[in-house]
C-alpha cells in the first residue's frame, strides 16, 4: 500500500492498479521524470514489492551512486507523469541484466524488453500520447536480475509513427492480445500437451517455440485477463506409454534453448540442464546446472473433473519436483463435486519407494467434507516450493496471507545418491483417466518463477 498526493492506493504485483494512481506533475521539465537516477531512493516512484525482497535501491550504477534493482516478478516500480495530448514522446532508460521498460496510456502499453547483458544498455520506447494527458512509466523484471538507471521522458516531435507494440492491458498487468510467451518468460521451460504427435505421444513444444509465441486454442493460450491457461482433457495423448494421465505442463529447462546441452546428461546423470539438492555428491553438484531451488506460482484453478472413478474425480497436480525416476514432491489441488472449496495436499515419493502423503489444506479423501479454509474454483492463490538439501517446505497463501504449509524431511529418501537430478514442473497434470473423454482440468497462472 502506498500514499501518493494524499491518495491511498494498493498495488498488485505487476502493472495492475497502476491506473488508479493520481498524477505527479513533472510537466515543463526537459526530462519529465523526477528522480530519474534514483539518487533520492524511491522518492517520486511508486514501488511494489510483494515479497519484501524483490525491489530495492542498488549501488551498481551507470552514473551517480544509486540505481533501482528488481530480482523477481514480485517487484515493479512506476511513476505517473502529466503529458500533453497528441504529442510524440520518447522514454529511455539504462538497463543492465534483463528488464522491461514501458509506458501505460489508458488501456494501452508500449514497451521494450532487454535481454541479458553484462553492460549497461539504453532501452528506448517511442509513442504518441493521443488523447491521454497522463502517462505511467514503469519497469518490470524479465527473468533475471534487472538494474535500471537514468530514466528520461522527453518530447520527440520527429517521431512520425509508433514503432513499438501497442496492446490492451488487462487488470492483471498482462495483455490478452499476446501469447503466453510474451506475457511470461518461458525460455527456461518446454511444454507437453494432450495433442498427439506423429507417434501418438504428447506434443512437446521447445523453449524457443514457447518464447516465440506458441499457443493452442484447446490446451494452452492467453485468458481474457492476460493469464496463462493450461487445460488438459481426460482423453488425449500422454508423454509416454508408461504414463497414465494427460497433461498440459511445463518442464523446467535450465539450458534456455541452448540445444548444444542435452535434455538429460550422459547415462542419466545430472548436466547443465538439471539441478541437484545440496546434499548430492560433490561430483554431481559440479555437473549440474544449479543446486537447490524455489518454485513460486500465482494461479487460479478454473475447472476439475466431475466424472469417473470416485478416487480420481476432482484432482489435478499443479506443481512438481521431478527426479531422475521418482518425484520428491507432487502438489495437488482437489475439489469434490459437492464441495464449494478445494483442498491442497502433497505427495512425496522416496527413491524407489511408495508415496507419503501430506495434507496441507483440507483432506485428500474421496468423501472429504468441504474445507472451510479451502480454495474455491477461480480464486487466485499462491504456492511456493522451497528445496534445500534434504528439506522441502511448501507454503500456500491467499491475498498475501499464509493459509497452509508443510515440511518434508528427505533425509531417508535417497535423493542424495549419485545420478539423481531434478527439474521443476508446473501447469495441469490431469489425475483422471476414467471420466468422460471431454471432461477436463484447467488452471490459469498469473505468475511463475523458478530460481536457484
Amino acid at each position: 500500500m502506498f500514499k501518493l498526493n494524499g491518495l491511498i492506493v494498493t498495488l498488485r504485483v505487476g502493472l495492475s492498479a497502476l491506473c488508479l494512481l493520481s498524477s505527479y506533475s513533472c510537466l515543463g521539465q526537459t526530462n519529465l521524470v523526477a528522480n530519474a537516477g534514483f539518487e533520492q531512493g524511491w522518492d517520486n516512484w511508486i514501488e511494489s514489492d510483494k515479497d519484501g525482497r524483490s525491489a530495492s535501491i542498488s549501488g551498481d550504477t551507470l552514473e551517480g551512486e544509486k540505481s533501482a534493482k528488481l530480482t523477481s516478478s514480485s517487484g515493479t516500480f512506476a511513476q505517473v507523469i502529466e503529458v500533453r495530448a497528441n504529442t510524440s514522446y520518447r522514454l529511455s532508460a539504462a538497463v543492465k541484466g534483463t528488464g522491461i521498460v514501458g509506458v501505460k496510456l489508458g488501456d494501452q502499453l508500449f514497451f521494450e524488453r532487454q535481454s541479458s547483458t553484462k553492460n549497461w544498455k539504453t532501452v528506448s520506447v517511442s509513442f504518441n500520447s493521443g488523447d491521454s494527458t497522463r502517462a505511467i512509466i514503469l519497469a518490470q523484471h524479465n527473468g533475471k536480475k534487472s538494474l535500471f538507471d537514468n530514466f528520461e521522458l522527453v518530447t520527440d516531435d520527429v517521431v512520425s509513427g509508433i514503432s513499438n507494440q501497442s496492446i490492451t492491458l488487462a487488470a492483471t498487468g498482462k495483455s490478452p492480445d499476446l501469447p503466453p510467451g510474451s506475457n511470461f518468460d518461458l525460455l527456461a521451460w518446454y511444454l507437453a500437451t494432450p495433442e498427439p504427435d506423429s507417434k501418438g505421444l504428447s506434443t512437446r513444444i521447445t523453449e524457443r517455440e514457447l518464447n516465440a509465441g506458441y499457443q493452442h486454442p484447446d490446451y494452452f493460450y492467453t485468458a481474457d485477463d492476460g493469464g496463462m491457461v493450461f487445460r488438459a482433457t481426460v482423453a488425449g495423448a500422454r508423454t509416454s506409454n508408461n504414463t497414465k494421465y494427460t497433461r498440459t505442463e511445463l518442464r523446467e529447462m535450465l539450458r534456455k534453448g541452448d540445444v548444444s546441452i542435452n535434455t538429460v546428461g550422459a547415462n542419466g546423470t545430472p548436466n547443465a540442464n538439471s539441478w541437484v539438492f545440496s546434499t548430492a555428491p560433490n561430483k554431481d553438484k559440479k555437473l549440474a546446472g544449479a543446486v537447490d531451488g524455489i518454485l513460486k506460482a500465482s494461479l487460479a484453478v478454473n475447472h476439475v473433473t466431475t466424472t469417473g472413478e470416485a478416487y480420481q474425480i476432482g484432482r489435478v497436480i499443479i506443481g512438481q519436483i521431478h527426479a531422475s525416476d521418482d518425484e520428491p514432491i507432487r502438489l495437488y489441488y482437489r475439489k469434490l463435486p459437492n464441495n464449494d472449496n478445494g483442498s491442497i495436499y502433497a505427495a512425496h515419493q522416496p527413491h524407489g519407494g511408495k508415496d507419503k502423503w501430506y495434507e496441507i489444506i483440507g483432506s485428500r479423501s474421496n468423501s472429504a467434507d468441504n474445507p472451510e479454509n479451502g480454495i474455491p474454483l477461480n480464486e487466485e492463490f499462491d504456492y511456493e516450493i522451497r528445496a534445500k538439501g534434504n528439506h522441502l517446505h511448501v507454503l500456500i497463501s491467499k491475498g498475501g496471507e499464509l493459509i497452509g504449509e508443510s515440511q518434508i524431511d528427505m533425509s531417508d529418501s535417497g535423493f542424495d545418491r549419485r545420478g539423481e537430478y531434478m527439474y521443476f514442473k508446473a501447469g495441469v497434470y490431469n489425475q483422471n483417466n476414467s471420466g468422460d473423454p471431454e471432461d477436463y482440468v484447467q488452471a490459469t497462472f498469473y505468475a511463475l518463477e523458478a530460481t536457484h
